[in-house]
């Protein structure tokens, strides 16, 4: 009779302490999971970057599109949904002189020769679980960037 009230007491005992494991390996879990969607988010978006930066180097266009935009609806269209129509003017495309870095603008910045980086800066990622972290956006940027090839007939693509 003794034996059994110690092992009734001794189960309750149990279900507490399994409870407190229970709810830290969820949280470990849950963090796991939020950090895995933003390495993936970034991989994402590095990936849509690097695509526009090859498309750009080529010197084509979509159709009835200039160059840039061009190359940011490349960049759309590869990011797997990360970066919507509403977002596209955060993707950066800017042309530099391949010697003096300096950052070149107007007709011809994009002639072969020149460097392009495309990029787009401070992407926010929102966990998909704030369970164990607060809610706050992670940001990043990513960038890529090559040397245009030079275009046929020797004439670039407008701009815009």
């Amino acid at each position: 009779m003794k034996h059994l009230r110690m092992t009734c007491g001794r189960r309750g005992a149990t279900i507490v302490e399994m409870s407190f494991v229970v709810i830290a390996l969820f949280g470990l879990l849950f963090l796991l999971m939020d950090l895995s969607w933003v390495v993936f988010a970034k991989a994402s978006v590095q990936h849509a970057v690097r695509e526009g930066c090859r498309f750009a180097v080529t010197s084509q266009t979509l159709s009835g599109m200039g160059h840039v935009p061009s190359i940011r609806e490349v960049v759309r269209q590869n990011s797997m949904g990360f970066i919507h129509s509403s977002m596209i003017n955060n993707i950066q495309v800017n042309f530099y002189h391949p010697e003096t870095l300096q950052m070149l603008a107007g007709n011809g910045s994009n002639a072969g020769g020149n460097l392009v980086v495309v990029a787009v800066e401070d992407f926010e990622v929102r966990p998909l679980i704030p369970f164990v972290r607060s809610a706050d956006p992670i940001r990043f940027s990513v960038r890529a960037a090559d040397r245009m090839e030079a275009s046929p007939l020797g004439i670039p693509p407008s701009l815009w």
